[in-house]
């Protein structure tokens, strides 16, 4: 797979898999790089990797510095806004009802080192189905409004997705997803929100809870290879190589996991999350983690497929016949594992129809 990944992403990887790979750099070299990481969103993670390190901080030349630098400061304003959504929210919020903090948010607030530079466009919080409306009609009171005003995509969020629409508010720069669970209910795999909350911990003097460690690493795996079209993902797949070299070295943990991932029929989409991410980032693999593999075809449409649209490209990078039949076969992938096939001909139809009709209105 090496020599299908351009030299300036092989360099990319390579520094974010071992930072001492700047040293090997030249000036030249560093342009693509900085552009490729801002492409995919990790350029602020970049920095602080390159930071920790000493020796390899000073080997990057003056001119990527500072894009690196203000990438970092940027990131430390989107956590600072973040850190003030959640306190404005923990007093919106009814006290009666439990709040899970999920992804970007839960990462924060745990202050988990994988959260260094990663930016955040939204918020995600995850009640109880049965406290969906209570907490839904007290942020709409505090000021909150869905972004989605078409009553099919409504109907859409409310009957088959795991979320409601996203929400805005006058003066907040982040967006807020209320989630009831982590995989839309007509999904191949839909993780048991009762294990989920079983599993829950509170985080010290707050009102928020967060997943369980094994349920934060699967939901990052099922977010991404179900619940995404899989573009330009890179930061969603160092999120999952981050927690699973903070796994502990003990069998236990890791026949622990192994059995939740196949308690939530997610084995599938695991082994293409560690198959990613050995493969680009050397993420070291316990064996025990490793599930059956899928069967041989499938397993090589990806292969062919997650490298043309996972890994980031250059903006004024043309897409070849090659990713352009990638990126509509990751499109499509995309829609059948969230929806069964009756379901998504109706969904198909739905946005053809209307599609149809803005044009006869222009």
């Amino acid at each position: 797979m090496a020599e299908r990944i351009p030299r300036p992403l092989a360099h990319l990887l390579a520094i974010l898999q071992e930072p001492q790979h700047v040293q090997g750099l030249a000036l030249s070299d560093w342009e693509p790089v900085i552009r490729l990481a801002r492409a995919a969103r990790v350029h602020a993670t970049l920095g602080h990797r390159l930071m920790a390190n000493p020796d390899c901080w000073a080997a990057v030349p003056e001119q990527p510095r500072g894009h690196l630098e203000a990438a970092m400061n940027f990131a430390a304003w989107r956590r600072h806004l973040l850190d003030m959504e959640l306190r404005a929210l923990d007093a919106q919020l009814p006290a009666e009802i439990e709040v899970v903090l999920i992804k970007g948010a839960a990462y924060q607030a745990q202050h988990l080192p994988l959260a260094e530079g990663r930016l955040s466009a939204d918020i995600d919080l995850l009640v109880r189905r049965a406290d969906l409306d209570a907490a839904e009609a007290t942020l709409v009171e505090a000021g909150w409004r869905s972004t989605v005003t078409d009553p099919y995509d409504q109907r859409y969020y409310r009957e088959w997705s795991h979320e409601l629409p996203p929400m805005q508010a006058e003066g907040h720069a982040l967006e807020l997803d209320l989630h009831h669970g982590i995989a839309p209910v007509t999904s191949r795999c839909q993780p048991d929100p009762g294990v989920l909350w079983a599993g829950r911990q509170r985080l010290p003097d707050s009102r928020y809870f967060v997943l369980d460690p094994m349920d934060q690493l699967i939901h990052a795996v099922v977010h991404l290879f179900q619940d995404t079209e899989l573009d330009g993902r890179l930061r969603d797949l160092l999120d999952i190589d981050a927690m699973l070299r903070a796994l502990p070295d003990d069998g236990e943990v890791q026949n622990a996991l192994a059995a939740r991932v196949a308690m939530f029929g997610a084995e599938v989409l695991f082994w293409h999350a560690l198959d990613a991410c050995q493969r680009w980032l050397g993420t070291p693999v316990p064996a025990a983690l490793w599930p059956a593999p899928p069967a041989q075809l499938p397993r090589a449409v990806m292969a062919w497929m997650l490298p043309r649209t996972l890994l980031p490209r250059l903006p004024e990078a043309r897409a070849g016949l090659g990713s352009s039949i990638a990126e509509r076969l990751a499109h499509l992938r995309y829609h059948r594992m969230r929806m069964p096939m009756g379901l998504l001909l109706r969904h198909s139809l739905a946005k053809g129809w209307r599609r149809l009709q803005l044009r006869r209105v222009r």
